[in-house]
């Protein structure tokens, strides 16, 4: 290998890397960009590849940009900002020298010759980033750098306080995504507050996560997050939250979905659907615990649990699954097999996902499974 090759990899990995402990997918760096404060990322790049991907983000409006290049042999880097999806349209172009330790410095030349100096330096797992808000200094591990670094000095403002059941809900704000979701601070003991709070303020956080990735990938500032919480069930085995997304982050069309938090208030634990319903043998299968390439989950789902739910939300409910000219058909068990659910006081709510030209038909209200039904094929947590 000659002396350049060896210097355009261990640039490579001084770039990418960051710390064997660090837990994003690449490296995180800050500094500045001229006179402002900038946060960069830039990815691993693939074994033996000089092409180099990431994206940064102003602090002052935190959307991202992204970033594509290569580095070249003799330790020069060049990056274009930008998708790199073919547009021809002049971009803003990084030249960085090759980092020196945690130091990495270089020059913003804009698509009219502007030149503004880059310096950055590298943040390592261990760093410290100080949250305004204790919930996100809470999450510290649970979010990667990058996305602490964006949310770090944003706060969460006190809206009302609601009574419900023999339970307090602190509701907060977050001003600039927009979302709402509340805190418990009284009805549970202590212990088991601390854990419930520290599940809702880390959904809380995703979802503002969620804004700002949205309204990145968004084209000419025309993106659209928007999030409606609603409290579905509260009891001292189970409280369950319904987090209601519409979104629009470029492309054809806008969507929308619900995202429910079931939280196991002894643990914190947020619950999955075979937690508390198992139609299977022996252990549960769990879609995010177990491994992604097995199959044994889909299957579970598709020729298992869709076909049962069909049958019991028929024989509960005939008159909503009568097809005509203008109804949803809910009798097709692939609408029911990716249910997603949430806890009522008269049962589990599944709901069901069409096809985009008949989303209207998702999620129907009146999808519940009785406490009976779920009662004759318990998971291993018990929630009523």
């Amino acid at each position: 290998m000659t002396t350049h090759w060896k210097l355009l990899c261990f640039g490579l990995a001084v770039i990418a890397c960051g710390t064997a402990q660090a837990k994003d997918a690449g490296r995180v760096w800050q500094g500045s960009l001229g006179p402002n404060e900038v946060v960069v990322e830039i990815k691993s790049p693939a074994r033996g590849s000089a092409d180099l991907e990431g994206r940064y983000f102003y602090h002052r409006h935190r959307l991202d940009i992204q970033l594509h290049g290569k580095a070249s042999a003799d330790g020069r880097i060049a990056l274009q900002e930008g998708r790199g999806d073919g547009d021809d349209a002049p971009r803003s172009e990084w030249k960085m020298q090759m980092p020196a330790q945690d130091r990495w410095d270089g020059e913003w030349i804009g698509p009219k010759g502007k030149r503004l100096p880059i310096h950055l330096r590298g943040l390592a797992s261990s760093t410290p980033v100080t949250a305004r808000d204790p919930g996100l200094e809470a999450l510290r591990g649970d979010i990667d750098n990058y996305e602490l670094m964006r949310m770090a000095d944003l706060t969460l403002q006190k809206k009302k306080l609601q009574q419900v059941d023999g339970y307090t809900l602190q509701w907060l704000h977050q001003p600039e995504s927009k979302v709402d979701l509340f805190e418990v601070v009284s009805g549970y003991p202590q212990a088991q507050l601390q854990r419930i709070n520290r599940t809702l303020h880390k959904s809380l956080w995703n979802e503002v996560a969620g804004y700002f990735d949205c309204m990145s990938s968004a084209r000419d500032g025309l993106g659209d997050y928007q999030t409606t919480t609603t409290l579905r069930h509260i009891s001292p085995r189970i409280l369950s939250v319904s987090l209601e997304s519409s979104w629009y982050c470029g492309g054809a069309h806008p969507d929308f979905g619900d995202s429910p938090l079931n939280i196991d208030p002894r643990d914190g634990r947020d619950l999955d659907l075979e937690d508390v319903l198992w139609l299977g043998s022996g252990k549960a299968l769990h879609q995010v615990k177990d491994n992604y390439d097995d199959r044994a989950w889909p299957d579970y789902r598709s020729k298992l649990f869709a076909p049962w739910a069909v049958k019991q939300l028929k024989s509960l409910y005939p008159d909503e699954f009568k097809v005509g000219e203008d109804e949803c058909n809910y009798d097709d068990p692939e609408l029911w097999q990716f249910t997603s659910w949430y806890a009522t006081s008269k049962g589990i709510h599944i709901s069901a996902y069409f096809p985009r030209v008949a989303r209207p038909c998702d999620n129907p209200d009146w999808a519940i499974l009785p406490w009976k039904a779920v009662d004759a094929h318990p998971g291993a947590v018990r929630i009523h």
